[in-house]
């Protein structure tokens, strides 16, 4: 194919700007590669601090009830799904901690310490004790970290739990640190202790499930609504709001890589038409020697094309030095706004695809006009213009 061999020696003949062409691309792959990066990379964190570290299915009291009731017989249900790996039935209620004059609000959650580790791997997190020891040992509790240093306790301290007029004794038979809020409120003790503390019963606040897949969460949680009257979310319920939020984040930079990719275009495309009007003579000449008018096109076609691959092997290059030097830098962000603590790059190997494919676009589209322009010449006129 002669038009290919043509292609070729256009671009060796005129490498400044073959090269300024290349440059123009690799920077527009460069940024988006980047920005997608970033953007997985935000995702990955929501999803661990959101997702992984939370219950993906709650099961809730009946619309008319405060509890569950048969909380044993809604968790062996849930345990008939395919794919739950975890099932913990929680008593959870708010309270005053006291130790000596320190006074502070906690959370408690009354558990079964086996339960709870498979649900949120509790175990990992503590820093003194074995969280099985709830189950031997009926008054004593685990806590943060930080609400250990604010109410000055030590472990095996004892401690007042109080709720309105009912207060139990409790020992500190460990300490956990997650990094999050948690270690400032919560309180783990034993779902019998925390059944005698709101003395309602044999009752929990809920039910909570792990999967295997979070993606089949939603359609766990439809047939549990359609077959029960429970209250039943998925995460994706209870995290509406972050998940609009990614939402709106990928619409626009899915309108920044547009824009990018068009800047680029008219980049390519201001070179190639500046080729095509050096090359008129040329153009000319292949025309009267036989060469047709779809010839002509392969031909500025192929040039423009010929240069994607260096472009994305050049843009993922710059790209991935670009992500190593963001994550060489702890940024750290505030969490109350964006959920996460660290900026992070996440390059996932299918981003080299992606890039292959937004170079040859931009490269073919930036093409045409020019292409198209030097095929419609007249041979006669482009000769004799020169």
């Amino acid at each position: 194919m002669y038009e290919f061999t043509v292609a070729q020696k256009h671009i060796l003949r005129n490498p400044k700007m073959a090269l300024f062409t290349i440059a123009a691309v690799t920077l527009a792959v460069a940024v988006v590669v980047v920005l997608m990066g970033l953007m997985s990379g935000f995702q990955d964190e929501v999803i661990t601090t959101t997702v992984e570290n939370n219950p993906h299915i709650l099961v809730q009291p009946k619309e008319d009830e405060k509890y569950v009731y048969l909380y044993r017989t809604v968790s062996s249900k849930l345990w008939d799904y395919p794919g739950v790996k975890a099932v913990s039935a929680r008593l959870s209620g708010k309270a005053a901690a006291k130790y000596k004059d320190k006074v502070r609000g906690v959370d408690f959650l009354g558990v079964d310490p086996s339960d709870e580790d498979r649900l949120m791997n509790v175990q990992k997190d503590i820093v003194y004790g074995n969280f099985q020891d709830l189950r031997t040992r009926k008054y004593s509790a685990f806590m943060g970290t930080t609400l250990a240093e604010e109410l000055k306790l030590h472990p095996e301290n004892d401690f007042s739990l109080s709720r309105g007029n009912k207060s139990i004794q409790l020992k500190v038979a460990g300490l956990f640190e997650t990094g999050s809020a948690r270690d400032k409120t919560l309180v783990y003790i034993p779902r019998s202790t925390a059944q005698d503390l709101l003395g309602k019963g044999d009752v929990v606040s809920e039910v909570d499930v792990k999967v295997k897949d979070i993606y089949k969460a939603p359609y766990i949680v439809g047939d549990l609504r359609a077959r029960f009257r429970y209250q039943s979310k998925s995460w994706e319920d209870l995290n509406a709001d972050i998940l609009r939020l990614i939402q709106t984040q990928e619409f626009f930079s899915l309108a920044f890589y547009a824009l990018i990719g068009i800047i680029a275009c008219f980049g390519i495309a201001n070179s190639m038409i500046m080729i095509v009007t050096r090359r008129t003579k040329e153009i000319g000449i292949l025309m009267a020697m036989g060469a047709t008018r779809w010839s002509i096109l392969k031909i500025f076609m192929l040039e423009s094309l010929m240069l994607a691959p260096p472009s994305a092997v050049l843009g993922s290059m710059l790209a991935y030095l670009t992500a190593k030097l963001i994550m060489s830098y702890s940024i750290e962000l505030p969490s109350e706004i964006y959920r996460v603590s660290r900026l992070t790059v996440s390059m996932k190997p299918e981003f080299l695809l992606y890039v292959m494919i937004d170079a040859i676009f931009v490269n073919f589209v930036a093409g045409l006009y020019p292409a198209w322009k030097a095929s419609r010449m007249d041979p006669v006129e482009a000769i004799a213009s020169m």
